[in-house]
């Protein structure tokens, strides 16, 4: 099965949605700390990277991958994001501002969970 990096400071949310990917037969390593992202990308070499777009700082996930983009790294970028919920933004284009291939709004359904990484790794 593919493995999956999941970046985000919520523990609770990470160990969760491990939970219900691992019951799926996924791969999971868990990162709260963006400063353990870059590394563990080089050692795990994971097949898609479920990134948060506000952790510490309101645009830390963007800035992550804009800077993996820029580094060369090309694996699906999933963004998850609960802010449309608190500002009203509504993310749902990928970009060069953006590089991602797609988003999940937070909270997130197991169901829609698993349906979203079997869509970008294109699973059935």
């Amino acid at each position: 099965m593919p493995k999956i990096l999941m970046i985000d400071d919520d523990l609770d949310f990470l160990e969760a949605s491990k939970r219900v990917l691992d019951s799926k037969g996924y791969e999971v390593v868990i990162v709260n700390k963006l400063e353990e992202a870059d590394a563990t990308i080089k050692t795990y070499k994971p097949d898609l990277i479920l990134l948060d777009i506000m952790m510490e700082n309101a645009d830390d996930g963007i800035a992550f991958a804009q800077k993996l983009r820029r580094d060369g790294v090309t694996l699906p970028i999933v963004m998850l994001s609960g802010v449309s919920k608190v500002t009203g933004y509504d993310y749902k284009k990928c970009d060069d501002v953006l590089p991602c291939d797609d988003f999940l709004e937070k909270p997130v359904s197991a169901e829609k969970l698993i349906n979203k990484v079997e869509s970008i790794l294109k699973i059935k």
